[in-house]
């Protein structure tokens, strides 16, 4: 039974997160071959628990906060959407032993720093855009949190979920702000060299997205909400037509040039031929072999 402690009123704790979620299904594109890269990025022990620390005997409450969170009412957008542009809300946030926190990383990315006030069990969100969200906790355990929005007034009580594991070095967690600053605009025109580099982080935040995934164990991967030039497949990768891409990625950029200009950069490496891995292996292991030869050959 997972330990739930409650402040500083009795509330009815609804299930945890669900991980039996439907795998994902979609047409495969043709994959190609060629020699692998030799500077692909090495992650050791990327795929074991190990790298992973478990809170479910957790005590601390600061601690217990220092992971992923989801509103559970959103849980259901994740399994039936997979578009680049998240028009359906997913509240989420990510708060970090070193008091960094990530929120909405499907919808418009916010983050910032976080405190926690033990005598009033109080979490105080102040973002680097000048707002400022108060949350009182209600209950938490190590996978349920059920907070009131007390910065608005609001009585209502929201639901999160979680599944009760953070990184041990947060650098390895995709949604740490080190992996997402590719999404935020520069203040003026970037060289080729700079577009490039907000290009390889950008594929490095896929790689660390799904190595997370395999670490966890998911039963699926949903791509919903992240800006991109790139679909995911089921054992491919091909980039969305131009026509086709989304607000969010313009909105990552200096400008609408400079955004066509990266894509056709991506584009270029996108149709380079790679190794595909055979065998039994899963597609999200053959995904990400590929994915880390594309960002050794993103030169």
């Amino acid at each position: 039974m997972r330990n739930i402690f409650f402040l500083p009123v009795i509330l009815i704790l609804v299930a945890g997160c669900n991980n039996d979620r439907r795998d994902s299904e979609a047409v495969v594109s043709a994959p190609v071959a060629m020699e692998e890269p030799s500077d692909s990025i090495k992650f050791e022990n990327a795929t074991s628990d190990g790298i992973l620390q478990h809170l479910e005997s957790e005590t601390n409450i600061a601690k217990l906060l220092c992971q992923g969170w989801v509103m559970e009412d959103d849980l259901e957008v994740l399994n039936n959407n997979d578009e680049p542009q998240g028009i359906y809300p997913v509240r989420s946030f990510y708060l970090f032993e070193d008091f960094t926190f990530v929120k909405n990383v499907r919808n418009y990315m916010e983050h910032g720093k976080w405190s926690y006030d033990e005598a009033a069990k109080k979490i105080v969100l102040k973002s680097s855009g000048g707002s400022r969200d108060e949350y009182k906790i209600a209950a938490i355990g190590a996978n349920d949190l059920i907070v009131i929005n007390s910065g608005i007034n609001s009585v209502t009580k929201l639901n999160f979920v979680a599944d009760a594991r953070r990184y041990r070095n947060k650098k390895d967690d995709p949604f740490y702000i080190d992996n997402n600053l590719w999404r935020i605009p520069p203040g003026g025109t970037e060289t080729d060299e700079q577009l490039k580099k907000r290009l390889k982080d950008y594929l490095h935040f896929h790689i660390l997205f799904y190595r997370d995934n395999l670490a966890r164990h998911a039963k699926t991967i949903s791509f919903y909400g992240f800006p991109g030039c790139i679909k995911w497949y089921a054992g491919g990768i091909y980039m969305i037509k131009e026509e086709e891409l989304a607000d969010n990625w313009y909105e990552c950029f200096y400008s609408k040039p400079q955004a066509i200009k990266a894509y056709k950069m991506m584009s270029d490496v996108v149709a380079k031929k790679y190794k595909w891995e055979k065998g039994n292996a899963s597609w999200v292991k053959k995904n990400l072999k590929v994915l880390e030869q594309m960002y050794a050959a993103l030169q």
